[in-house]
């Protein structure tokens, strides 16, 4: 585990970035009348934003294999 506080605020902002986008899906779902795309869209940028934050952790390598082996994405996309 990391003790790293740069790690941790990262992970902190990452969670609360994923849960503001899953509040905003689930409405979106619940309320089919409504249209709540733009601050879907707004929520998957912040998401983007802070997962690329926290890539620089780990090993985009072994991430990149996981995609492979688990989807077959081709990996000269990733």
């Amino acid at each position: 585990m990391h003790k790293n506080e740069d790690w941790k605020h990262d992970a902190n902002k990452l969670a609360e970035e994923l849960l503001e986008l899953a509040s905003e899906i689930v409405k979106q779902v619940n309320k089919p009348h409504k249209d709540y795309h733009s601050k879907i869209q707004d929520e998957i940028a912040d998401v983007s934003y802070r997962l690329n934050n926290m890539v620089e952790w780990y090993d985009t390598k072994a991430m990149a294999q996981r995609m492979v082996d688990k989807w077959g994405v081709d990996e000269d996309v990733i």
